[in-house]
């Protein structure tokens, strides 16, 4: 087994006062503390380790050695450069959880893949049993990108990191019971080794979108003191901590089909589909590893509901039977697939007399019909 061993100290880690940081440098605030972390010079060059490219990567410092520094505290040379004038803080308070995405960067300068993991030991330091929160948990957790979920801790969570490939590290630390000048790692003598494994077996981290898809609202025209619906507002979620693109399906007067669509990690946004009286949606993504508990495939959803391909669910679940311009005969069979449980029956007025709008008739929005205008309001 060839490996490469990649010491990372940290430092004393002082529990400072309540300086604020800027909303471009912290991620997920929840408080504030002061953290060093230094990492040896890899003589060999077989790893890169330097800035990640965003504004945590202000954390990130090289040192006069060679080597990489992240520096959560006043000593921080972005700092000192300019003047005091950064987004970075003095520190963070404590008694406190504070999440740092994509600090630093780990890039693979050698010539083959690599399984790469931060070591772990038994004697880790976690918050002891006297405190209220986060019991058990590590003092300072180093994660994927922006996703706290994906542990680089322990072998098992090792992941590929291709010839040429860098990934982003995340630092998260925990100050419950700590006092001013307390070691986050004192256990572990304030440092711990990033190992790349040439000859490893790991498989990319688990962890894909989750969305969903609802309808949100109408939108309407206006002419001649007339409003006239023209297209339907979805609301898609994305209730994971992982980015992802995707295609929406929308049945039907007219059919809609919207492809490459993407979506940031733990967010939602509103999508526009022509069908003005949609009778049926779908979100289509893809997850190579890690799909999200109780998902489905368009593969299964079809068996399921006796669809053949994407063109028979247009014309089985739309009125005009024929599917959009534009739109595949299929997908991947492999792609997961939501579809919208929540779309109003009947249909939304058609026309709205000035004097009425937004409101939609009665028995339309008895139905959960609603235009965008007063959805908005």
């Amino acid at each position: 087994m060839q490996r490469r061993n990649f010491l990372v100290g940290l430092g004393s880690a002082s529990v400072g006062g309540s300086a604020l940081l800027g909303s471009g440098a912290f991620s997920r605030v929840e408080s504030q503390r002061s953290v060093s972390v230094s990492v040896a010079e890899d003589h060999e060059a077989y790893l890169g380790l330097g800035k990640c490219p965003t504004p945590n990567g202000s954390y990130a410092w090289p040192d006069d050695d060679g080597h990489l520094e992240v520096l959560m505290s006043p000593d921080n040379p972005t700092r000192t450069e300019n003047d005091g004038d950064t987004p970075l803080g003095a520190g963070i308070n404590s008694n406190s959880t504070s999440r740092f995405d994509r600090v630093f960067q780990i890039c693979n300068n050698g010539k083959d893949t690599v399984c790469v993991h931060i070591e772990d030991d038994i004697a880790w330091p976690t918050v002891p049993e006297t405190e209220e929160t986060d019991v058990g948990e590590r003092r300072v957790e180093f994660y994927l990108e922006a996703n706290d979920d994906i542990s680089l801790i322990g072998e098992e969570n090792s992941i590929p990191i291709s010839v040429g490939q860098c990934v982003c590290v995340g630092v998260k630390t925990r100050s419950y019971g700590l006092q001013n000048d307390d070691e986050l790692l004192e256990a572990l003598d304030n440092e711990i080794r990033i190992i790349a494994d040439v000859d490893g077996d790991c498989i990319p981290p688990s962890g894909c979108a989750d969305l969903s898809v609802e309808y949100e609202s109408t939108n309407y025209d206006e002419e001649d003191d007339i409003f006239r619906r023209a297209s339907t507002e979805f609301r898609i979620t994305n209730t994971n901590g992982v980015p992802t693109s995707y295609d929406l399906a929308v049945a039907n007067e007219p059919g809609d089909w919207r492809a490459g669509l993407s979506i940031d990690e733990d967010t939602s946004q509103t999508r526009v589909a022509d069908a003005s009286v949609p009778t049926a949606a779908l979100v289509f993504w893809s997850c190579d590893n890690g799909a999200p508990a109780g998902s489905q495939t368009w593969g299964e959803y079809k068996e399921a509901n006796g669809f053949a391909d994407l063109e028979d669910w247009y014309e089985q679940t739309g009125t005009t039977q024929f599917a959009p311009s534009g739109s595949p005969q299929d997908v991947d069979d492999t792609l997961l697939v939501v579809e919208a449980a929540d779309i109003p029956n009947g249909e939304p007025d058609e026309e709205i007399d000035a004097g009425d709008f937004p409101d939609m008739s009665a028995g339309a929005e008895a139905e959960g019909w609603i235009t965008t205008q007063k959805f908005n309001a």
